[in-house]
This record gives C-alpha cells, sequence and structure tokens, in this order.
C-alpha cells in the first residue's frame, strides 16, 4: 500500500515560495552589477587613487593699492615717474652773475636740488659739471671745453647728491653738447621715453663749437629714448632761442627765467608736475600688478588642477587595464569612471568660482584706485 504525503494547503506554499525568493535575491545593498561590485566598492576603489588636496591649488593673489601723493605732499611713497636722471650744471664764468641778488649758480644748484628732492628714494641721479675748468678767456677755452666733470655718478642718494651739487664752480665756457653724449653714456638702454631724463641748469648756448640739436635728438630717438629738459637763467631772446631748439630736439621743455619770482614759480610747478606724474605711475603700476598677480593665480590654479585630474585619469585607467590583463576581479569600470568624472567636473566647478572671485577683486582694486587718483588729481 503506498503511503500518501500529506497535502499542503495552498497559503503555506505560497508563503515557502516567497521566503525562497528572498533568499536567493540577497540584501539590496549589496547589488552587484555584472562584473561583481557593488556601487560602495566602486567609491572605495577609486579613493585609492585620490592623492592631491585640490585646495592647495587654489592660493589668493595680491592686491597693491596706490598711495597718492596730495598736494603740497612730497616724496610720497610709490613707483617713480622717470628711473634714471642726468643733473648738468653749467660751469661757465656767466654763471657767476645774478639774477635779482642772487647767483645764477646758487639758482641752478636750487633748481638741481628742487628736482632730485622731488623724486622718490629710488630713481638713480648723476650730476656732471660741464665747463668748470681753465677760465673764460680765450687762453683758458681748450681747456674748458675738454672738461666734463662727473661730480657724482648713478647714486640713489640724495644726500650725496647735495654735495656733488655744492662742488659745482663757474669759470669756464660752454661745451653742451659734449656733456649731453656724456650724460647718454650713463643711461641704460630703454625703449620707453622719459624713463630717463637729462636736466640741463644753464645761462647760455653752446660756446665750444658742438651741435646740441643734433646731439639732443640722438638722444631722444636713439638707444635710451631719455628726454632733454632745459632751465635757462636770464637768458638774451636769441640764447634762449637757441635753447629752445636744443629742449624740443631732445622731445622736453625749456623755460627761460628772468626774475627770483619767476623760478620760484617755475620751482612750484616742477614739484607739481612731478607730483602729477608719479601719481600717475603709481596707478598704472598698481593697476598692472594686480592684474598680473590675477592672472599668475588663475593660471596657477588652472595647471594645478589640470595635471591633478590627469595624473588621477592615469593612475585609475593604468591600474583597470593591469588587472585586466592579468585576469584578476576587478571594479565596473564604468562606475569608476562616472564617479571620476563627477569628481573632475566637480573639480572645474571650484576653479571656475576661484577664477570669477579673483577677477571681480582686481576690478574692484581697479576702480579704487581710479577713483583715488581722480581724486588726487583734483586736489591740485
Amino acid at each position: 500500500m503506498i503511503e500518501r504525503l500529506p497535502r499542503i494547503h495552498a497559503a503555506s506554499m505560497l508563503a515557502m515560495c516567497m521566503l525562497a525568493a528572498s533568499c536567493s535575491r540577497g540584501s539590496a545593498d549589496n547589488v552587484s552589477d555584472a562584473k561583481g561590485v557593488s556601487a560602495p566598492s566602486a567609491q572605495a576603489y577609486l579613493d585609492g587613487f585620490i592623492k592631491d588636496d585640490p585646495a592647495t591649488c587654489f592660493g589668493g593673489a595680491e592686491l597693491k593699492s596706490a598711495e597718492m601723493e596730495r598736494k603740497g605732499e612730497h616724496g610720497a611713497a610709490g613707483p617713480p615717474p622717470l628711473r634714471r636722471a642726468v643733473v648738468l650744471i653749467d660751469g661757465s664764468g656767466s654763471m657767476n652773475a645774478r639774477l635779482d641778488g642772487q647767483s645764477k649758480l646758487d639758482l641752478a644748484r636750487q633748481a638741481a636740488r628742487t628736482f632730485i628732492d622731488t623724486l622718490p628714494p629710488d630713481v638713480e641721479v648723476s650730476v656732471i659739471a660741464f665747463g668748470q675748468q681753465g677760465d673764460n678767456s680765450p687762453a683758458g677755452k681748450a681747456r674748458s671745453c675738454s672738461a666734463i666733470d662727473t661730480l657724482m655718478p648713478m647714486t640713489a642718494d640724495h644726500d650725496a647728491l647735495t654735495q656733488a651739487l655744492n662742488r659745482t664752480r663757474a669759470v669756464g665756457w660752454t661745451p653742451l653738447a659734449k656733456a649731453m653724449a656724456t650724460a647718454e653714456a650713463g643711461f641704460a638702454q630703454s625703449s620707453r621715453p622719459g624713463e630717463q631724463v637729462i636736466y640741463v641748469v644753464s645761462d647760455g648756448e653752446e660756446t665750444c663749437g658742438g651741435d646740441p640739436v643734433a646731439t639732443a635728438h640722438r638722444i631722444n630717438q636713439g638707444r635710451t629714448r631719455a628726454i632733454v629738459n632745459i632751465i635757462g637763467f636770464g637768458l638774451p631772446r636769441h640764447e634762449a632761442a637757441s635753447l629752445q631748439s636744443v629742449a624740443s630736439a631732445g622731445g622736453g621743455s625749456f623755460v627761460n627765467l628772468q626774475t627770483k619770482q619767476a623760478f620760484d614759480q617755475t620751482m612750484a610747478a616742477v614739484r607739481e608736475a612731478n607730483r602729477q606724474a608719479a601719481n600717475a605711475v603709481r596707478a598704472s603700476n598698481a593697476i598692472s600688478t594686480n592684474a598680473v598677480n590675477t592672472s599668475d593665480a588663475i593660471a596657477k590654479a588652472n595647471l594645478c588642477i589640470s595635471d591633478m585630474m590627469s595624473s588621477e585619469s592615469n593612475r585609475v585607467s593604468d591600474d583597470l587595464a593591469a588587472r585586466a590583463a592579468r585576469g584578476e576581479h576587478e571594479p565596473s569600470e564604468r562606475s569608476v569612471l562616472d564617479l571620476l568624472k563627477a569628481r573632475h567636473a566637480e573639480l572645474k566647478s571650484r576653479l571656475k568660482a576661484f577664477s570669477d572671485r579673483l577677477t571681480t577683486a582686481e576690478g574692484d582694486a581697479r576702480s579704487k584706485i581710479d577713483a583715488d587718483a581722480n581724486k588726487a588729481k583734483q586736489s591740485r
């Protein structure tokens, strides 16, 4: 007699089937992809190749302000309107003549000191006297016309320059062209007119047979691009016209002072012109420095992030290829590369925000510098 198995209730059968299905699926948190590795495992794998902190790529950009010089303030810190200057002092005997009770030589020294004192401390200046040997007689002409005395070579020591000015004498003739050529030899090559200046103080035209107009033109248009400015003292009309031609050929200005009052007014104008020129250069230099610093910081961040992304991509790609070649169990390439792509997109986003922030800050600094420059200009 065959023994019959007990009949199982339909509800019990359904419950057993559901239990079996649940056991065969396992936990949803460990669902594997086609290669058997879960998404969290792909992230853990990728983390092993992320070695650099992106924060190290985002350095700051130093932004400078421009310290403007106000009316009546001299020697304020900031870049100079020129880099080098040579003061040429006329040592001819006629410089002993007086203008409103003061010798022309004393006025020449005072004019030179005023010019030097209004320059920022890092401008290099040289003092050269011309014609202060021999005497202003025909017998002393040859010696005087060959006398170009460098009383002080290029220096930023204003005290030493003042002492050199005190050693000037008025004894001989006027070798102006030779003196300007000597000044030119002390300048560096430059492509920007006005970085170097020859500042002549004299009471007369060339008397040694030179051609100061041709010399001034060559200096202004040649390797140094220097400017020739001239202050004259009590010159008659034809001599004033001669020195005006020299200054024009040298790209500079000429003024002929007939009275002590005119001298004082001119010195005030020199100080004001230097103030305005210095402020313009201060503003320009600060703006360009800020632009360069900002550009450098952004460029460095771009390069740093680019290198970081390239290095991470290469390390991950090389390791995945090596694992596949060895036939080893490997993480899902698609999952890993998706995660890496998302990381790199986030890095690019941070880079853009960094660049925008620095560019905005640089623009704000430029606006402030422009406003300060306008205010200083109107203070005159």
